[in-house]
């Protein structure tokens, strides 16, 4: 009879064990939103109105100063370049080797592709094409979170001139998202 006893007692908290998941199952979803928007009645004669979403930096809104804001003068007197040719002279320099215009290899150096949009906002208080110059004359100036500082070549500001410096800026800043 004692055995009999148990059982019942065993199969007793199995059953409130089940129904314990299935109250759960059936219970709201607690991180859900609780009040929809299209829900929400008017309040003193205003509707809800959702906040208005941060604009997303694109190169695109700035005008010609904002682009090249904070270039020495003799730099930016050398604006914009010859983008063909910084093109070719990221080629030539060996910049493509670590650098894609896709995330194809991101491993080494970031991506290239849609680089003048994020240049926008990479770093507070520069200019798209400042970012380029720095990141090219002193590549430690600034970077990307996830990188190791010391891989880029140092030396750009030394073989390069500062009109195929200006190109390849100019290049990079053809570089917009998709």
């Amino acid at each position: 009879m004692g055995r009999m006893h148990t059982n019942r007692i065993y199969l007793f908290v199995a059953f409130l064990l089940l129904a314990v998941f299935v109250v759960a199952a059936c219970a709201p979803n607690p991180r859900a939103q609780l009040i929809s928007p299209d829900m929400v009645p008017e309040v003193k004669g205003q509707a809800f109105v959702p906040p208005t979403p941060t604009p997303v930096p694109d190169i695109d809104n700035l005008s010609e100063e904002e682009i090249y804001a904070g270039l020495p003068a003799d730099v930016a007197a050398l604006f914009p370049g010859d983008t063909a040719n910084g093109e070719q002279v990221a080629a030539s320099a060996g910049c493509i080797g670590c650098h894609r215009l896709d995330d194809s290899n991101t491993v080494v150096a970031p991506s290239w592709g849609g680089v003048a949009d994020m240049a926008v906002a990479r770093v507070a208080g520069e200019s798209p094409a400042l970012y380029f110059y720095l990141s090219i004359t002193q590549p430690n100036a600034f970077v990307v979170d996830g990188y190791t500082g010391g891989v880029m070549p140092q030396t750009y500001n030394d073989t390069l001139s500062a009109q195929d410096i200006a190109d390849v800026v100019s290049y990079l800043l053809t570089q917009r998202g998709q």
